[in-house]
């Protein structure tokens, strides 16, 4: 896979209308009633999280974090790296800043190309915006072992909308079948999978 094709690609692709939440919603948990399209309150958190596209021989990988399965919310669970923004802070700069802390990666071995659809995550009142970057995978992540179990290395060409399947969850009290993504010994489902979908759809007129 060559860098470069998929850089060319990127500055094309991100000229044109994003897939945005027509592709986001198709994994929508039930019962959420399209809320995660918005629009978000005021109050709402800003966050931000970085899909960062690591282009390898074998293909493109995005690496994602498996939160510790004692944290006080989302434990055990698949995102994107990620969080609050600081004051003073751009989306791209608390992207950048999160993945440094969560997987080691630093901004020297990223390359920012541009953002993808916001979405408002209403269950903890978070704007979150995906931010997306290039970069090559490093021998090694170094994770931050307050935070994170591991790191999950997720082929972009196993993401596709024959590949979702579904999971149960108990949201608000009530045990319900959700869409998602299985991908080594992880279900990704949530928000996380609403953003992957829409990284897939970006991508889907590159050959991964």
């Amino acid at each position: 896979m060559n860098l470069e094709l998929v850089r060319t690609y990127l500055n094309s692709r991100l000229q044109l209308p994003l897939p945005g939440h027509r592709v986001q919603m198709l994994m929508e948990p039930a019962m959420s009633y399209g809320r995660h399209r918005g629009p978000a309150p005021g109050s709402a958190r800003r966050a931000a999280v970085m899909l960062l596209m690591h282009v390898t021989p074998s293909g493109i990988s995005v690496p994602m974090v498996q939160r510790r399965g004692d944290l006080a919310f989302h434990a055990g669970e698949i995102a994107f790296p990620g969080g609050g923004v600081e004051a003073g802070e751009s989306w791209e700069e608390a992207a950048v800043r999160e993945c440094w802390e969560e997987t080691g990666i630093t901004a020297s071995e990223l390359e920012l190309c541009g953002l993808l659809t916001p979405m408002y995550v209403f269950g903890s009142s978070n704007l979150v915006m995906p931010v997306l970057a290039l970069g090559s995978r490093p021998e090694n992540y170094i994770v931050d072992a307050n935070e994170v179990e591991r790191v999950v290395d997720v082929p972009l060409n196993r993401i596709r909308p024959e590949t979702a399947d579904t999971t149960q969850r108990c949201l608000a009290g009530v045990s319900r079948q959700v869409p998602c993504f299985r991908v080594e010994r992880a279900e990704i489902w949530g928000a996380s999978a609403m953003i992957l979908a829409e990284l897939s759809a970006l991508m889907s007129d590159f050959s991964r």
